[in-house]
């Protein structure tokens, strides 16, 4: 929650405490996770960094966690989740001579279901947790169990008995180990004594207790031990014979994290693909003489695992979090967008381009062909306008000059995996024309546009979608209009709380969604009544429509809502583009798409993988799924219908949080608590 340089200082302080209590108290023993603090300290002060290598060999300091930092386990993709990882457990490695075995990650909003796979493939065999104690509808049912992922890979994993900054009380000790006799048959209690969030760590009062139960003063015999040999014990003494989890471990709290501060969620996003792209273009460059730039990826891996610091992709830290995140981004994307360039043009300058006009190299850095539009900037195109574009064979290819972007776009089809295809651009010849099967007409109601895939109707009216009528199959998407932008009231309520620890929600601003807990009920808005509804491209390739809406909020300056709704040629793809000009306080914004199509199951991409989620209004839905009214998901949601004949995709690419409903698919843009306050998003 607070700026990274203080952390380093925190951090360093912590480490000095924790070194002058181990001299003082040669029983007692310490765990840390975080490679990125290590690192820091590292870095700053070296002789204390010595003293921590040496605890660390005398087996009183346990390394734990073997990720860069304790992230985010819901929004990080799945190689992000692996890189985590790869760079905390190789410094680790190289540093201290440890193999991490634990995954630690107390504090996060809940727990991807492929993690375990992730876990395993990484060397981790066990898990800690004391988040889902934090539910606030149902119980979680077990303390110690297997956590599997979809593939059958698992892990096992501990939900602690006690909550987070604990300290050494003798009634509560006991009641917690009564709690887990009582539920799962277990007398062996982990006790992780310390304050955390700035409350000092371990004292020397907590240690003095702590000892009373070691040195055999309490009813209850006591020691210090490593997280290490507390799960192997407790896997011996139960024979492996435990209960499996075959889940995600969705948190029944917090839902307002896969959305709050839309920037860093949407640098995340684009720091991740640049990254692989850069990864997989210098690689196939140093074929060609380019030197792979493995320490600069390596330091802007290391920034990105950084800002998934749970906190901090959350959106729930302080605002200088965010000014320092920000910098962190933009130093990546400079380094990573070089990359790239620099990849491309080795490769680029092996290809024989020689030919009549100006050759246009498209690359597709994705595991599988690609069709998809090409915009080049005039400027690269000698600044002339009239120009037309040709493919390998000396075909025409429709492309389409957009005056405001000074640009020409074009469709490349069928470009190979990681590969590329030649296009030329030259004078045009007027006597050679481009089929087209593109349309967009108008009337007095409403805008239709068609390409071969779709016909789709706005009704000029609301500014909605009347109609997405698909031609391959003969039928229609939508139930009712759909492209609805919904702004709910989302103010703090006191009210809600967490089952097991009573905490209310309420002082958790940036953390929750208040929308159904509002005293007079669920209030939203439909923005249904434009400001303009225009079009705004009739071409070739692409057709466009814009919407504008305006929204007032009483003491705010007014927020407004530009869309571009777009249809291209051979694209099987409906493009919804939004700029919001946000000034709003304490209001939820969704998009919905009420669906044509029939399934208590949506499918949502989680890293690595997909869950399918039940809907949490279905009369067969259980307490606990009834309390995934707010999902996290990353770029893709797919609702298919029951035997899997039709479906439809709502993609994105800056977006963590959903819900589906009766068919209706929504997406939540933006959450505006009163810190941080975000002003603009693009969507």
């Amino acid at each position: 929650m607070w700026p990274f340089s203080e952390s380093r200082e925190v951090f360093h302080e912590t480490c000095k405490k924790i070194l002058e209590l181990m001299d003082k108290y040669p029983r007692f023993i310490y765990c840390q996770s975080s490679a990125q603090y290590y690192e820091w300290l590292e870095e700053s002060y070296p002789e204390v960094f010595e003293k921590v290598k040496k605890r660390v060999e005398e087996g009183r300091w346990e390394i734990v966690g073997g990720t860069w930092v304790e992230c985010d386990c819901n929004l990080p993709s799945g190689e992000s989740l692996v890189r985590q990882f790869l760079y905390g457990k190789g410094y680790f490695k190289r540093k201290f001579g440890v193999d991490v075995k634990v995954a630690w990650m107390p504090d996060s909003f809940g727990y991807a279901w492929t993690l375990p796979q992730i876990m395993r493939k990484c060397g981790i065999k066990f898990f800690l947790t004391q988040k889902l104690n934090w539910n606030d509808t149902t119980i979680f049912p077990y303390y110690f169990f297997r956590w599997t992922a979809p593939d059958g890979s698992s892990v096992i994993a501990h939900q602690t008995v006690g909550k987070y900054s604990e300290t050494v009380m003798e009634e509560r000790i006991f009641q917690q180990m009564r709690m887990l006799k009582s539920r799962q048959g277990l007398k062996d209690l982990l006790v992780l004594f310390g304050l955390g969030d700035h409350g000092g760590g371990v004292t020397e009062d907590m240690i003095k207790r702590a000892l009373e139960f070691v040195e055999g003063k309490k009813e209850v015999k006591g020691r210090f031990s490593t997280a290490v040999e507390y799960f192997e014990t407790l896997v011996r003494k139960t024979g492996g014979k435990i209960p499996e989890v075959d889940d995600e471990l969705y948190l029944q709290y917090h839902r307002g994290t896969y959305t709050t501060q839309a920037m860093v969620k949407k640098a995340n996003r684009r720091a991740e693909c640049l990254l692989e792209v850069a990864e997989k273009f210098a690689s196939i460059a140093r074929g060609y003489g380019y030197e792979y730039p493995a320490m600069k990826l390596k330091e802007a891996w290391k920034k990105l695992l950084l800002n998934q610091f749970h906190d901090v992709l959350a959106g729930s830290s302080i605002p200088e979090v965010y000014k320092e995140a920000e910098k962190l981004f933009k130093q990546t994307f400079k380094t990573v967008c070089s990359i790239v360039l620099g990849s491309l043009r080795a490769i680029a300058s092996k290809i024989d381009t020689s030919g009549e006009g100006r050759s246009i190299l498209v690359f597709n850095p994705l595991s599988w062909s690609r069709t998809g539009v090409v915009q080049v900037s005039l400027d690269r195109l000698g600044g002339e306008k009239e120009v037309e574009i040709y493919d390998e064979h000396g075909r025409i290819v429709p492309s389409q000059l957009l005056e405001e972007e000074k640009a020409i776009i074009f469709v490349a089809e069928d470009v190979p995996s990681l590969g590329y295809r030649e296009y030329k651009a030259r004078m045009k010849n007027r006597e050679r024309k481009a089929s087209m099967n593109l349309s967009i007409e108008e009337t007095e109601h409403g805008i239709k546009l068609e390409n071969e895939f779709f016909v789709v109707k706005i009704d000029k009216e609301t500014g909605l979608v009347k109609s997405i009528f698909d031609k391959r199959y003969g039928r229609e998407v939508l139930k009712d209009f759909g492209n609805r932008i919904q702004i709910y009231d989302d103010r703090p309520v006191s009210g809600r709380r967490t089952v097991t620890l009573q905490v209310d929600d309420a002082t958790f601003d940036a953390w929750e969604v208040y929308i159904y807990q509002q005293p007079e009920g669920v209030r939203y808005v439909e923005l249904d009544r434009p400001i303009e509804v225009a079009i705004t491209e009739r071409g070739p390739v692409k057709v466009s429509v814009r919407v504008r809406h305006k929204f007032v909020q009483e003491g705010r300056l007014d927020s407004i809502f530009v869309q571009e709704i777009t249809l291209y040629q051979k694209i099987p793809l409906i493009v919804f583009k939004l700029w919001i000009d946000w000034h709003a306080e304490h209001k939820l914004v969704k998009v919905a798409f009420p669906l044509n199509v029939h399934s208590d199951y949506t499918a949502y991409e989680v890293p690595y993988g997909f869950i399918l989620r039940r809907n949490p209004l279905s009369p067969n839905a259980t307490l606990a799924e009834r309390a995934k009214y707010e999902v996290p998901g990353q770029k893709w949601v797919d609702h298919s219908d029951e035997n899997g004949s039709y479906g439809v995709s709502l993609l994105n690419d800056c977006k963590y949080g959903f819900d589906t409903i009766n068919d209706t698919v929504r997406m939540t843009l933006l959450r505006s608590a009163r810190y941080p306050i975000e002003l603009r998003a693009n969507f």
